[in-house]
């Protein structure tokens, strides 16, 4: 591994993926499909793993609404692609929680241009004000 370069922070870029503009109103920017994606089809969660209500899950207030659970202590701190997926009830995306690690995988196929979304928590979407 080249070095200064961390694999969980700094991963290769995906180039089936493209953020831009979202097209849900208000939402900023969101991640959209460059190619066609079959059913099944996976975005890894990228970012870094603190334990729930230690020092560093505190100091990171500031993300609480765009972090992932992972098992009952974990939570993951989004910081690539699945941080930027928006919201939306009609989901294309599933949440998939591997052993330390979640992917967000196509529900469907999805055409290329299509953005991607996924239904965010009943917790989360009351925090953002969704719920």
């Amino acid at each position: 591994m080249e070095a200064g370069v961390n694999p969980l922070i700094d991963p290769p870029p995906d180039d089936r993926f493209e953020v831009r503009p979202s097209l849900i109103p208000g939402a900023g920017l969101g991640v959209f499909a460059r190619a066609d994606l079959p059913a099944g089809a996976e975005l890894e969660v990228v970012g870094v793993l603190v334990r729930r209500d230690s020092p560093a899950d505190r100091c990171t207030h500031f993300a609480d609404h765009h972090k992932f659970r992972v098992g009952a202590d974990l939570l993951l701190i989004p910081m690539g692609l699945g941080g930027l997926v928006n919201h939306a009830a009609d989901a294309n995306l599933e949440r998939v929680e591997h052993p330390g690690r979640v992917v967000l995988r196509t529900r469907r196929p999805v055409a290329a241009g299509e953005e991607l979304v996924f239904s965010y928590s009943e917790s989360a979407r009351r925090r953002l004000g969704l719920a």
